[in-house]
């Protein structure tokens, strides 16, 4: 089965993989931190601000 790997511009990778991995019908997607892609810093505040920047991070993927 082959297999096509992703790296989303705009979005921050901690370590050297893919930010999403497509095989067959499936895409896979690798965790996201909190991290500003526009700073490279962790965000600052509560769970709620960290969760919303992961989702964010996962958009732009």
């Amino acid at each position: 089965m082959s297999r096509k790997a992703f790296s989303a511009k705009g979005a921050v990778a901690v370590g050297p993989y893919s930010h999403a991995v497509e095989s067959g019908d499936l895409v896979f997607l690798s965790g996201q931190t909190p991290i500003n892609s526009q700073t490279g810093k962790l965000v600052e505040g509560d769970i709620a601000v960290q969760t919303n920047q992961c989702f964010e991070n996962l958009l732009k993927v």
